[in-house]
């Protein structure tokens, strides 16, 4: 997305704006689910112990939170911080392209993007 509305909703205050709550709403499902240490690595909000039901795969991204069962490797956490990346820049913008870029990890341009083997795809 380029020009005028590429410039007001991409790394602008609209998508910061986005970001925000999604880091809200993250970290508002991430203390109602948490059952185990909550801390902040690698600049995410990270929860774990959260029942499978409550995110996706290995885990989910939502603005700045990380929130997963266990899966907290140093390379899981640099995947999840580009993600974290993608919220800043896409706003709530985010989770409708990361649908449209569909459901198979290999081919979804923002999984790719962050690092298929970092993320565990490979």
């Amino acid at each position: 997305m380029s020009g005028p509305l590429g410039r007001l909703l991409l790394d602008s205050p609209i998508s910061r704006l986005g970001y925000l709550y999604a880091t809200a709403v993250g970290f508002t499902w991430g203390f109602l689910w948490s059952t185990g240490r909550v801390e902040r690595r690698g600049g995410l909000f990270v929860f774990r112990g959260m029942p499978k039901r409550t995110f996706g795969r290995g885990g989910s991204c939502v603005g700045g939170c990380y929130l997963t069962d266990h899966n907290v490797s140093d390379a899981i956490l640099e995947h999840e911080a580009v993600h974290k990346r993608q919220w800043q820049r896409y706003g709530m913008l985010f989770p409708l392209l990361y649908l449209l870029s569909g459901r198979d990890p290999l081919r979804n341009r923002f999984e790719i993007e962050a690092g298929l083997e970092k993320g565990g795809y490979r």
